[in-house]
């Protein structure tokens, strides 16, 4: 791999064979596209001279009931500081970014039943100079859902029962969800 830059190693490792999943193509693609694009201007940051050849290795590993892919370079790496809020909207440690890339890859993730993990390549490696993003999905494609019960459309409350009637049916809902009932 690495047509678009061949300056840059890519390698992919599938470590389960045959992975099935459901989800959907186009958004995980996507998702996984911009994580190594981010990954290929990480590289491209760091001087030659510190550099080396630059490389990106990505991994699919089935985990229970999650895809998990990791996705690890040896570019710049991430900030310490704040870290999480790289996830936000319009946050970005890029002077041309947009800060959309990573919320829209959390996103697809969490519409997924998933998430994704922003780590230190030298967290995998040790040693190493880089990031490591872990992209995780429910086998199944979709986030669990939760099953809220609603009050009868026949029951006629005052607005403080109302308020006291919906907190209980949430109780019931987390209780059944917990149980498994």
């Amino acid at each position: 791999m690495g047509v678009g830059h061949p300056d840059i190693d890519i390698e992919a490792e599938i470590k389960h064979e045959p992975m099935r999943a459901q989800f959907d193509r186009r958004l995980i693609s996507q998702a996984l596209t911009n994580i190594i694009k981010n990954a290929t201007e990480a590289i491209e940051v760091v001087p030659a001279e510190e550099l080396g050849k630059g490389r990106i290795d990505v991994i699919a590993a089935r985990e229970n009931d999650d895809i998990v892919i990791d996705v690890i370079d040896n570019g710049i790496g991430l900030p310490k500081v704040s870290r999480a809020r790289l996830l936000e909207p319009y946050v970005t440690t890029r002077e041309k970014g947009t800060g959309l890339g990573l919320a829209i890859v959390g996103r697809v993730l969490e519409d997924h039943g998933g998430r994704i993990e922003l780590n230190d390549a030298a967290d995998i490696r040790p040693g190493a100079r880089g990031a490591w993003m872990r992209l995780r999905f429910a086998v199944s494609g979709h986030a669990a859902k939760v099953e809220v019960k609603e009050p009868a459309a026949e029951t006629k409350v005052t607005a403080p029962e109302t308020a006291e009637r919906a907190d209980a049916t949430n109780s019931e809902s987390k209780i059944e969800a917990a149980t498994g009932g």
